[in-house]
């Protein structure tokens, strides 16, 4: 990404965050009036205690990390100049939801005495300076565009159709601050294109001494013109200019590609899997937290299940057994026993019976299953215990189904892919019909979470999980 982008990027996040600072004193000075100008027969509430400004600011403050995490990851500040206004307004609203359910947790979980009306407020007044936020940027980026002010003046090294894709791109996108001056054609190329020729490679230095030039973009076709680059590179080195490499001679793949260095090695990663650090490392905070919550607000259930399934059936409580983790890590899952004891010891008796395809057992009224146990499983209370799964960092509560060592020896090379990501106690098969769909639908649906993985995702299968478990949906 051009580093016009880059900066407009961090411009953007501080504004934003400055934004929600700022709504944080209009919400409260609207607050603090409202009963001044509301009629007296109006009795809803506002005239209840508020607290002093600077404990709000308090609160704001303590959870500006979250808040910050949420607010680059819902907003995507790379892809804003090339968003529409409409799709800005969509991640401000999933962003508005986001931080809604995070100040209802942190209000119900710390007892926060806070103004319901204020937060309100806070919040309309937050969505609408993020918009004016990115209303004033777009109309900084178009006066940019049309005064052209600030521009680089860009060489493109090559005319194949690669170098004429880039040329059309910085036309179409001046923001980026990019102007093209021309091209430089490969000595002894084939190529037809004339239009905004500047001359061959071999007049390189003499075109950089009599043009302003600020970059120049290398478009090699193939590995051969890296001999080329390596000329260019020198060339542009020697005046202080700044030299890019379009690496069009690799394979086109699917793979998410970064750049990086390995001691000073520069290395080019191609990646299937979210590699998104700081939203993975929030993705493990919030699995921490949450889980950690979850399990000392279901103590009292669990201990109650626990008994039960001890006075109902002999066996052990907790049933555990080896599952696959991240990249086929072995681990154990724990979970309530739901079968009668010793229930794998003969499954090959009624393996025939299974009605799901692939390489995966299930069975509507699988003659293992404990009364207890099917209340058990309808009602997911037997997955509870995999919440200390998730604490110590073997599962996370969104993500595939953790699969059996023997499911895995029979996966094809493209569904081993779904163990890329650690498994989950839910995803997107359990809240799509979970038992009622097929295998290859499963396997589709974990590829297709994998792929379009975001932490806005997550939130959306952890909603969608509530009702699916209330309802017993799916489950056997």
């Amino acid at each position: 990404m051009h580093k016009q982008i880059q900066r407009y990027a961090i411009e953007l996040f501080i504004i934003d965050l400055f934004c929600s600072l700022i709504s944080v004193f209009v919400a409260y000075t609207i607050r603090r009036n409202l009963p001044v100008f509301l009629p007296e027969s109006l009795d809803i509430g506002f005239n209840a205690r508020l607290l002093p400004v600077w404990q709000y600011l308090l609160y704001f403050f303590l959870i500006l990390p979250f808040w910050a995490i949420l607010l680059y990851s819902t907003q995507q500040y790379r892809a804003l100049p090339h968003d529409g206004l409409k799709r800005q307004v969509q991640k401000i609203f999933h962003f508005a939801t986001a931080v809604t359910l995070l100040i209802g947790f942190l209000a119900f979980t710390l007892k926060l005495d806070l103004s319901r009306p204020l937060i309100f407020l806070f919040l309309a007044f937050n969505a609408l300076g993020l918009v004016a936020a990115r209303l004033m940027m777009r109309w900084a980026l178009h006066r940019r565009r049309f005064r052209q002010l600030g521009m680089k003046n860009v060489l493109i090294v090559g005319t194949d159709a690669k170098a004429q894709e880039i040329g059309q791109k910085l036309r179409n996108f001046p923001e980026w601050g990019m102007r093209l001056l021309g091209y430089v054609k490969r000595d002894g190329s084939s190529d037809s294109y004339q239009l905004g020729v500047l001359g061959n490679f071999s007049e390189l230095a003499n075109i950089l001494d009599s043009q302003i030039v600020d970059e120049v973009i290398f478009a090699g076709s193939d590995k051969k013109d890296l001999e080329n680059f390596d000329t260019a590179v020198r060339l542009c080195e020697e005046q202080g200019i700044s030299t890019r490499l379009v690496l069009n001679f690799f394979p086109e793949t699917a793979s998410r590609v970064s750049m990086g260095f390995l001691d000073g090695i520069p290395v080019v990663t191609f990646s299937m899997v979210p590699d998104h650090h700081l939203a993975l490392l929030v993705k493990r905070l919030l699995d921490f937290s949450l889980a950690g919550a979850l399990m000392v607000l279901c103590l009292p259930l669990m201990v109650i299940t626990g008994i039960l399934v001890k006075l109902t059936s002999p066996g052990p409580i907790l049933y555990r057994q080896r599952r696959c983790g991240l990249y086929g890590r072995l681990f154990t899952l724990v979970k309530f026993r739901s079968m009668v004891e010793g229930a794998e010891d003969i499954l090959w008796e009624i393996r025939h019976l299974n009605e799901m395809d692939g390489p995966v057992f299930k069975m509507r009224h699988d003659p293992r299953v404990t009364p207890f146990g099917k209340l058990l499983r309808r009602t997911s209370i037997d997955e509870l215990p995999q919440l200390w799964n998730v604490l110590k960092g073997e599962m996370s509560l969104v993500g595939p189904r953790a699969p059996l060592p023997q499911e895995v020896a029979e996966y094809t090379p493209a569904q081993r892919r779904r163990l890329s990501v650690k498994p989950g106690i839910t995803c997107l098969w359990q809240v799509s019909g979970r038992n009622e769909i097929d295998f290859q639908q499963w396997m589709t649906l974990d590829l297709k979470y994998i792929d379009n993985w975001s932490l806005l995702l997550d939130l959306k299968i952890l909603l969608k999980t509530i009702p699916v478990v209330l309802f017993c949906r799916g489950a056997r």
